[in-house]
């Protein structure tokens, strides 16, 4: 159980340093924001680390972990979705329902950016490291900052 705490407390960490290093299309960019949605879909150990997000939040933004299970519900509120394991199985159908909103989809799932999430988690030498999907970042109006591409351990343009 601490092994997987951890685990997503770092996860959660890199989500908060995606709000700083993804740009959002003007209507949802970050700065002309107070507040800004970071949700989980699905059962996650993720909603179990809202302190990261509470530590994070400053009196320009705060920042708020939701748990959200309905996908166009998502579109309208969400700037970051976790997509948790749980939903493996209707991760198209989500993905096909967000497509070209500006939600920055993350997930764990195997495979997540190949099957068209923005930033996959995934273990590289017992490391988590992320895949970035730039073709579906751009495909939702956003733009993914260079310096987050540089720690990628894949970028998929495709």
């Amino acid at each position: 159980m601490a092994q997987e705490t951890k685990e997503y407390l770092v996860k959660a960490a890199f989500i908060y340093n995606f709000v700083k290093f993804v740009e959002w299309p003007d209507g949802k960019a970050i700065a002309k924001q107070s507040g800004i949605d970071i949700c989980v879909m699905g059962e996650s150990p993720l909603m179990g680390a809202s302190s990261v997000f509470k530590a994070a939040s400053t009196a320009k933004l705060a920042l708020s972990l939701v748990q959200e299970n309905d996908a166009t519900m998502a579109a309208n509120h969400c700037h970051v979705l976790f997509i948790s394991d749980s939903e493996a199985g209707r991760l198209r159908e989500v993905l096909t329902v967000l497509k070209g909103s500006p939600v920055l989809t993350v997930s764990d799932i195997d495979g997540f950016a190949d099957k068209g999430g923005m930033i996959g988690f995934v273990l590289n030498e017992g490391k988590i490291k992320v895949v970035v999907n730039t073709k579906s970042v751009s495909q939702a109006g956003m733009r993914v900052d260079a310096q987050l591409l540089e720690i990628a351990l894949k970028v998929i343009d495709r």
